[in-house]
């Protein structure tokens, strides 16, 4: 048996279905970015810092993850793909924080690959002016 529940400990909905095996349910990931300054002068530092959280359904809302292995990607204006810049593991509380040189426009977003138990997650692009 199966049972959805809404945020308010109501139930949604429930199936019942005859299965052998396992079920794997991941908790929901989410990542956010903020590159600073804005604008910033080329060949200058520019920090990249986010968090990274998961669902905690104990304490119903999103809380840090600790240790998540998390990669700063990079996509230049007007360009579509993204690059993986560098690598960085996120704070006990599930911080991120880097810090890069600026060279030309583009946006900067952090990208997760997720866990047995948690899923993948990807930032919005935060778009930066280099002057």
């Amino acid at each position: 048996m199966a049972r959805l529940m809404k945020a308010s400990g109501q139930l949604k909905a429930e199936e019942y279905t005859a299965t052998s095996g396992r079920v794997q349910i991941k908790r929901w990931a989410k990542a956010t970015v903020n590159a600073s300054p804005e604008p910033v002068a080329k060949g200058k530092t520019l920090t990249v810092t986010g968090s990274l959280t998961r669902a905690d359904w104990v304490k119903h809302k999103y809380t840090g993850v600790a240790a998540g292995l998390a990669r700063l990607q990079f996509c230049k204006k007007g360009s579509t793909v993204y690059t993986t810049v560098k690598s960085v593991r996120s704070s006990s509380t599930g911080a991120l924080k880097t810090t890069v040189k600026a060279s030309v426009d583009g946006y900067w977003r952090w990208t997760f690959g997720g866990w047995d138990t948690t899923g993948s997650a990807t930032s919005s692009g935060d778009y930066i002016d280099v002057r």
